[in-house]
């Protein structure tokens, strides 16, 4: 077996455990389970670049664009998440007159 297919294999499988840690993200019960799978989702990411730096070589443009979109989109699910985690504030009672 030819070792840098083998490492290649290795990295595509490490992006496609990102890619379920940040599915799983979306379906938290809490922010806190949501940014550790987040946080779960980048480390890897690092590895898979670690293991396979070549795969990412040829489209290195596009690489640190869709990384930009991946952080705005992140920044934005969770504000998202910590805005539906406190719910609508509780209504204060009108006084009786």
């Amino acid at each position: 077996m030819n070792r840098s297919s083998s490492s290649a294999d290795t990295a595509d499988d490490l992006r496609e455990q990102a890619a379920a840690c940040r599915r799983l993200a979306l379906s938290a019960r809490t922010v806190n389970g949501s940014e550790a799978l987040r946080a779960a989702a980048r480390q890897f990411d690092s590895d898979a670049v670690r293991i396979d730096p070549e795969a990412i070589a040829s489209s290195d443009g596009l690489t640190a664009q869709a990384a930009s979109l991946v952080r705005v989109r992140e920044a934005l699910e969770r504000q998202t998440a910590q805005w539906l985690w406190r719910g609508p504030k509780a209504r204060s009672p009108k006084a009786s007159v």
